[in-house]
């Protein structure tokens, strides 16, 4: 499997720096040799670990790079907010429904926000 180290070498080598010049997960699974045919989990796990080493990884639908500037890391963030709050009222939702359909064996998790 190939390491963050090796990660960061092939974008930087390979000019996937900026949100213009992104590479998807599969092709650098393919790259590194560690596709499992279909959704790149493993490759995933490498770039999650960079990001966890405080590598600076953005991503959006066509794929990953290095960050370059400040747009761009400010576009990542308010992408991951989005998603954040996504969850969470998918949460609600459940937690609501379950509640409200169960009136003798309510839930006692609490409701969860993400701060602005």
């Amino acid at each position: 499997m190939a390491t963050v180290q090796q990660l960061i070498q092939y974008l930087r080598a390979n000019n996937h720096v900026g949100s213009a010049s992104p590479i998807t997960a599969r092709d650098l699974a393919l790259h590194f040799g560690i596709s499992d045919g279909g959704v790149e989990v493993e490759m995933r796990d490498v770039i999650r670990e960079a990001i966890i080493q405080n590598e600076l990884i953005g991503s959006h639908s066509r794929g990953f790079y290095l960050i370059g500037n400040i747009v761009e890391l400010e576009e990542n963030l308010d992408s991951l907010q989005s998603r954040a709050e996504n969850i969470l009222q998918r949460r609600t939702n459940m937690l609501n429904s379950w509640n409200s359909q169960n009136p003798a064996n309510q839930s006692s998790r609490v409701d969860l926000f993400v701060k602005p």
